[in-house]
């Protein structure tokens, strides 16, 4: 049998060489469509968050309790996400979500070399990580970018729901901008803004407290400043009111307001009344009874012992009498003071009360307008002090991205060398078979 030379062969290969093409073309026409096909179903998106709080090297929360990563993927997180996406009203169930993600611990490898040693000498090695990658199979309905979207809100909502649980998180509600004026009279209205200012100067005291140095970036304030923002509100503008209201007994309805004093005078003159009877009777009784001074008690011998009586029933009647007289006095200096009242908003003319009126909403309109915008300040200011204070308790450490399992440039590399080894194949294969043909020919002549 005669020996194929590197040279036939090299020759065949080059006579087939369309032969080949054409089989590499189809090797990679048939990879790249099954890797399309195959794509949406690999493509994940990924991004990795990092925990950094005292405690967490323990494994613990911030309140000392058992951390648990799982609450990223709780049914309040994703219903959240979604709610912000606006996904829900498309028919992406939060369950769905929820099977699609995974967490993984990122445990470093000196860490995990010293596990292994330990554990090869027989000891226990417990380590908390910190670290931990969140990757989430994307679904087939949505877009690149609608996958990226929600692992990003995901974990922003996470981080939310994990300072509501483990911190002291509270902004001041605005109540005073929502605040129906027609229903309160403007005494209530007085009471109702400074109560509101008490308490917003409390709150900021307490963070005061925690902490005097802080001061906002995003607003320039501190908790002091603020205060006394509040505090000048109140003693100036606030104090001005009251004073407008209480000087004129300034009310929405004067004839309303004189009825409702008329018939508290007449409750307290019968109050008054029944004090002032309590007192005579408890005096009558008094002048009938002679004081006890001494009461007997018999010893052990079986004689008797002058004693002084601690509680005696004159005593008793004695400070009936006097609570009762004081009782009525008090009334009588309130009985007083709205029969004053009375005569004032009597006195009071339409126009007066008007003018009056005018005054005290013009007052009431620019102190809301400055309270109002003081806690607008007050709240982004608290913001960026949580945002300071508990803001890298978790952290965001890669930005989430678009991952795939398949690799089309690999595919395509794989395909390309698989379709011109088997192109040089085919031709090794038919340049073989027909040598041989030709050899089996040449002896069947000879």
């Amino acid at each position: 049998m005669e020996e194929i030379t590197l040279r036939e062969i090299l020759e065949a290969v080059w006579k087939g060489k369309w032969l080949i093409a054409l089989i590499t073309i189809v090797a990679l026409i048939i990879t790249g469509l099954g890797t399309f096909l195959a794509l949406p179903a690999s493509k994940s998106v990924v991004a990795i968050i990092e925990l950094n709080y005292p405690g967490i090297e323990l494994g613990q929360n911030p309140d000392g309790t058992q951390f648990d990563i799982s609450l990223l993927r709780s049914p309040y997180v994703i219903e959240k996400a979604l709610q912000e996406l606006e996904l829900a009203n498309i028919g992406i169930k939060s369950d769905e979500i929820r099977r699609n993600i995974d967490i993984t611990p990122i445990i470093p490898d000196d860490v995990a070399q010293l596990a292994e040693t330990m554990i090869m000498q027989g000891k226990e090695y417990s380590y908390y990580p910190s670290e931990y990658k969140i990757t989430y199979k994307v679904n087939k309905a949505f877009s690149y970018n609608q996958g990226i979207s929600l692992v990003e809100t995901i974990i922003s909502q996470y981080k939310k729901y994990f300072y509501t649980l483990y911190s002291d998180i509270k902004t001041i509600d605005n109540t005073i901008g929502s605040l129906d004026y027609s229903a309160y009279d403007y005494p209530d209205i007085v009471e109702v803004i400074t109560t509101q200012i008490q308490g917003i100067q409390e709150f900021l005291d307490e963070k005061a407290a925690e902490d005097g140095n802080f001061r906002s970036s995003a607003t320039s304030y501190n908790f002091a400043d603020l205060n006394r923002s509040f505090d000048i509100l109140k003693t100036v503008d606030t104090s001005k009111l009251e004073s407008l209201v209480n000087t004129n007994t300034l009310t929405k309805d004067r004839l309303k307001l004189i009825k409702d004093y008329e018939y508290k005078v007449k409750r307290m003159e019968l109050e008054q009344a029944k004090k002032n009877s309590e007192a005579d009777e408890a005096r009558r009784l008094m002048d009938q009874f002679k004081k006890e001074d001494f009461v007997l008690i018999p010893d052990g011998s079986g004689s008797e012992l002058r004693t002084e009586n601690p509680k005696s029933y004159y005593n008793t009647l004695a400070e009936t009498a006097i609570k009762a007289s004081i009782d009525a006095t008090s009334l009588q200096h309130e009985i007083d003071y709205y029969k004053r009242e009375i005569d004032r908003l009597v006195s009071v003319t339409e126009a007066i009360n008007v003018q009056l009126i005018e005054e005290a909403d013009q007052m009431i309109e620019s102190i809301k307008t400055k309270l109002v915008g003081l806690i607008k300040i007050t709240n982004d200011t608290i913001e960026d002090y949580y945002s300071y204070k508990y803001g890298k308790s978790i952290r965001q450490v890669a930005p989430a991205e678009m991952v795939s399992s398949i690799s089309i440039f690999m595919n395509l590399c794989i395909a390309l060398a698989l379709g011109l080894m088997g192109g040089i194949l085919v031709i090794f294969i038919r340049f073989y078979w027909k040598n041989k043909e030709n050899i089996d020919n040449r002896d069947k002549k000879t």
